[in-house]
């Protein structure tokens, strides 16, 4: 299953609001509380996907380094509230 964020307000400056200092390239939190989350534009939308674990990127993100696309890192408290049917257990835990 894929996890789009679906915040009540503009996609990126939700994003930005928890993470001002987004990645070029998928770089995975250390820290257990802290998600990945993939953006891109599409379309002249701003669309954000969770990346669980590092199996999920070539699903997400699709093979190769994927260009174009800013990767956040994003409590993962707050995707649970973005996010339909995204919990604990998605991660790996």
């Amino acid at each position: 299953m894929r996890y789009f964020l679906k915040p009540a307000k503009s996609v990126l400056a939700w994003l930005l609001d928890h993470d001002v200092h987004p990645h070029v390239l998928p770089v995975f939190p250390e820290d257990e509380e802290i998600g990945l989350v993939v953006a891109h534009l599409l379309s002249g939308g701003v669309f954000a996907e969770v990346i669980p674990t590092p199996k999920h990127l070539p699903l997400v993100c699709g093979h190769g380094i994927p260009l174009g696309r800013l990767y956040f890192q994003i409590p993962k408290s707050l995707l649970y509230s973005v996010c339909d049917g995204l919990g604990p257990e998605h991660f790996g835990g």
